[in-house]
């Protein structure tokens, strides 16, 4: 796959702050695009996996905005061909030997889970999409945004070191803070796909107890509630490919039920126990 990105005459002034809320997509076929207004514009091939991004010199500036919004996008939705997507949260044990795959609803608590177990040793792989894939047998497994933490605000209060060093963004209806966890915590970031020993898929619940717990759970709630954080393309090849993906993931991963609690520490020391 490729992303080629060319630089051309635009507008003098940087693109406004809601710039990545103007942002318009479409598709036909296996073509897909997405345009920036006068600040620029890109299309993809999805059959052959290229791009072309032309940005206007004054959005080529931010390499960031670039990458976000025109590379990964197209990178993404290229990987989407082959690979199993979910919506989830990671952390590889400080052993090395297992990953904890957390899947839960909009603030269930899986970002601020899977810093802690960072924070605690751990190494972060994912907080906003997991990104699988089988071979020789084993799950292979990716993280995207690659070190990067979203913290509702209500959450960056139990982590007031961040507070000024990530960036707002909206996401939904909610605003949070972006924090590079590659600047904040150097070596602790996972920044390439992995084959774990072991997968411990923990479906995250709040129930307001104080401790946390883990709990056996049915095959077939795993299954629903995995469907429902899978992301997908859904035409039939596609979607047979993930499906098969998701299949290995079932049948290998140990599954748990987690009941997070009020205390990080004994959160912790809990999910040290999956190894």
């Amino acid at each position: 796959m490729s992303v080629h990105v060319i630089a051309r005459s635009g507008p003098s002034d940087p693109p406004p702050a809601d710039w990545p809320e103007r942002l318009a997509y479409s598709g036909i076929g296996d073509w897909i695009s997405v345009s920036a207004g006068a600040w620029g514009y890109g299309v993809g091939d999805l059959g052959t996996g290229r791009a072309l991004v032309v940005v206007a010199p004054t959005l080529a500036e931010d390499a960031r905005l670039v990458s976000r919004y025109f590379i990964d996008h197209y990178i993404l939705n290229f990987l989407f061909s082959n690979w199993a997507m979910l919506h989830a949260s990671a952390a590889l044990h400080p052993g090395g030997r297992a990953l904890a795959l957390l899947i839960g609803a909009h603030n269930a608590g899986k970002s601020t889970t899977a810093l802690r177990l960072m924070r605690a040793g751990w190494r972060f792989l994912a907080d906003g999409m997991a990104l699988l894939q089988v071979g020789d047998g084993r799950m292979i497994v990716g993280g995207y945004p690659v070190g990067e933490v979203k913290l509702r605000g209500d959450t960056l209060a139990d982590f007031p070191e961040y507070a000024d060093a990530g960036q707002p963004v909206q996401v939904r209806e909610q605003r949070k803070t972006v924090v590079d966890l590659r600047a904040a915590h150097p070596g602790r970031v996972l920044e390439t796909v992995l084959a774990p020993e072991v997968v411990h898929l923990c479906l995250v619940e709040r129930d307001g107890g104080a401790r946390t717990a883990l709990e056996p759970i049915a095959l077939d709630e795993v299954r629903r509630r995995l469907s429902a954080n899978t992301v997908y393309w859904d035409t039939p090849p596609r979607l047979e490919r993930n499906s098969a993906i998701l299949d290995q993931l079932l049948a290998s991963a140990r599954c748990h039920r987690l009941r997070l609690g009020a205390d990080p520490l004994q959160m912790v020391s809990l999910l040290e126990t999956l190894r």
